[in-house]
């Protein structure tokens, strides 16, 4: 259902991976953030419900807020999952900025790929890391894979490119379009969440194995994982056992990590 995380502390959240911001990155864009977050987190659940719904007519807080919803404070505007976590963060003045760190992180891959022909995204949710792809790297043709075709339904929002010969967008299951897609790639990206975190089917094995059959020759696949720390152990370890050699980078704020494996030794 959702697709990329940066998540911060909120009231009842067991998936909360937030961290105090470090004043060596305080900026007024990092300020701004803060500042909308913070706001996430004053505003009482049963008020995040009503603003959702309505009302309370057949919706319960236990599992009633499974859609997207689109959520705007100055010049911010954001897609959440179930009120829990932060899916995508955007500038209105600015919609390609890369707002939040791990998606800044992710495009490193930059260094051992300047000019990619060919990305994918498992994971679409404001179209962050597919908007900038988009726009700064224009030899690049890109494909967006989102289970959810209702955060593909509120892509206009957060002003997505068009479709066409450059941009699509795929409504499928990440892992099975990465199986059965006869396409190669150069670069993959791998953000995908639901409800509960990672998903199953989207760190496995078989997975990973499909995703390193998948890369051209000089491929690299970026995961970003969003979870404490001590649960990325068994995932890592997929990773490494099917990638000769991974690059694992912590963010420094919240408690997204960051991994590149590379198809070539």
């Amino acid at each position: 259902m959702t697709d990329r995380c940066e998540e911060y502390p909120d009231a009842g959240d067991d998936l909360a991976c937030g961290s105090e911001p470090d004043p060596e990155f305080d900026d007024p864009a990092r300020g701004e953030l803060d500042h909308f977050l913070d706001h996430l987190d004053d505003i009482d659940r049963d008020q995040r419900h009503f603003e959702r719904y309505g009302s309370d007519d057949d919706h319960s807080l236990v599992g009633g807020l499974e859609a997207p919803l689109v959520f705007e404070l100055g010049d911010i505007r954001s897609l959440l999952a179930n009120w829990a976590f932060v899916q995508s963060a955007m500038s209105i003045d600015d919609p390609d900025r890369l707002m939040l760190d791990y998606t800044r992180q992710m495009m490193g891959f930059l260094l051992f790929n300047p000019s990619p022909e060919s990305i994918e995204i498992i994971g679409l949710g404001g179209g962050s890391l597919a908007k900038y792809c988009y726009r700064y790297l224009p030899d690049a043709v890109i494909t967006a894979v989102e289970i959810d075709p209702e955060v593909i339904a509120v892509g206009e929002q957060f002003f997505l490119p068009p479709e066409g010969d450059r941009f699509e967008i795929v409504c499928d299951d990440g892992a099975e379009f990465v199986r059965r897609d006869k396409r190669s790639c150069d670069v993959l990206l791998v953000d995908g969440f639901d409800r509960d975190g990672q998903p199953a089917q989207l760190c496995s094995s078989q997975f990973y194995r499909d995703c390193r059959s998948r890369l051209k020759p000089g491929g690299v696949l970026v995961v970003n994982l969003c979870d404490h720390h001590w649960k990325h152990a068994p995932i890592l370890s997929r990773i490494r056992a099917c990638f000769g050699v991974t690059l694992d980078l912590p963010v420094r704020i919240g408690m997204n990590r960051v991994l590149f494996a590379f198809k070539d030794e």
